[in-house]
């Protein structure tokens, strides 16, 4: 199971690179200007040798540098003894998350009526309206904008429209075996119209034709709406958990 683990942790960091990264005795400190705690932790992407209060000096150090908090991103490739060593230093947990799974077999019988449109890579619209409909700051937008150019896969963005507005977006980052599924989001006012769900099986037919083979996603625990919806959707299994560990 590590070895879909390493797989899926590597295609979602390829997904959404951060702008800038340090490779640190098999843990990525990762940089992008505050936007996501996932583009700004440090991750985990193989062995580690070095004593663990050494390795988190260094992280707080070059955290601190950057101006920005230290956060550390759970799975179950961190060093087995690292959540207990953060505890133990004041880290508080947050946001435990599930990655769930679905394989790819069949593309789903629709039952909504809604037309999707799919645009791909650095989409300004998809970008504007991911960013009208969560909020995101100028600098955020900016941001994301950079990570989705510098993406390692192809990058889908699925969106309903009203008129000439867009209400409800939904991101997919393709390769050859995986399907990524990020950003959705829907305008307040058009929620529980089945555009969600739209989207979700547009991405996958737009997948399974070409010849990916499973698809994946991150539910926070706490969004029990979120994830009634994606088990709606399919996906039932959790292959793994993750956490964060901050000190602020």
């Amino acid at each position: 199971m590590s070895v879909i683990i390493s797989e899926i942790e590597a295609h979602a960091r390829a997904a959404l690179p951060a702008l800038d990264s340090e490779i640190y005795d098999g843990w990525q400190l990762r940089f992008a200007n505050g936007h996501t705690r996932r583009a700004n932790s440090v991750n985990f992407t193989g062995q580690s040798a070095l004593p663990l209060d050494e390795k988190i000096s260094h992280c707080e150090a070059i955290y601190r540098q950057k101006g920005q908090p230290c956060h550390f991103r759970l799975t179950p490739l961190a060093n087995g003894d690292l959540d207990a060593e953060l505890s133990s230093l004041g880290y508080s947990l947050s946001d435990p998350t599930d990655v769930l799974v679905q394989p790819l077999m069949a593309p789903p019988v629709s039952k909504e009526d809604v037309e999707v449109v799919v645009e791909k890579k650095a989409s300004i619209e998809g970008i504007n309206a991911i960013g009208h409909l969560t909020n995101l700051s100028p600098e955020s937008r900016n941001t994301l904008g950079q990570m989705i150019d510098r993406s390692e896969h192809e990058i889908l963005f699925a969106m309903v429209k009203n008129g000439s507005n867009t209400v409800a977006v939904g991101l997919g980052a393709l390769s050859a075996d995986y399907l990524g599924l990020f950003e959705f989001a829907t305008s307040p006012d058009h929620r529980r119209l089945g555009y969600a769900a739209a989207i979700v099986n547009r991405l996958i037919v737009e997948a399974i034709n070409a010849g990916a083979k499973t698809a994946y996603l991150q539910a926070v625990q706490s969004n029990i709406g979120g994830r009634h919806f994606w088990e709606n959707m399919g996906f039932k299994t959790c292959l793994y958990s993750y956490h964060y560990r901050s000190k602020l």
